[in-house]
C-alpha cells in the first residue's frame, strides 16, 4: 500500500542533512591540514547572507536576517538525507 509523504518532512529531512553535513564538514576542517587540496575543495564554504532588516513596530522592533552557509560535505548531507527521505518507509 502506498503511503503520501508530507512536504513538511522532506523539508525537515533535508534541513537535518544540511546541518550534519555542515557540522561534518567542520569537523573535517579542524582536522585536515591547512594548505591542503582536500580541504579546499570539499571543506571551504559559499557563503550567502541576507543582511538584517529592521522592523520597528513602535512597542516592538523586529529584526530579519540569516546566513547560509554551504560547502560540498553539506550538498553530500543533503543528499543523503534525501535519498533516506525517498526509500526509507
Amino acid at each position: 500500500m502506498y503511503r503520501r509523504k508530507s512536504t513538511g518532512i522532506l523539508i525537515i529531512t533535508l534541513f537535518v542533512g544540511l546541518l550534519i553535513g555542515t557540522v561534518v564538514g567542520e569537523i573535517l576542517g579542524f582536522i585536515l591540514p591547512e594548505n591542503n587540496v582536500v580541504k579546499k575543495v570539499l571543506v571551504d564554504s559559499f557563503k550567502y547572507e541576507f543582511f538584517p532588516n529592521t522592523l520597528n513596530l513602535i512597542v516592538l522592533t523586529i529584526t530579519f536576517g540569516f546566513t547560509l552557509k554551504f560547502n560540498i560535505i553539506s550538498l553530500l548531507g543533503i543528499v543523503i538525507a534525501w535519498y533516506y527521505y525517498k526509500y526509507s518507509y
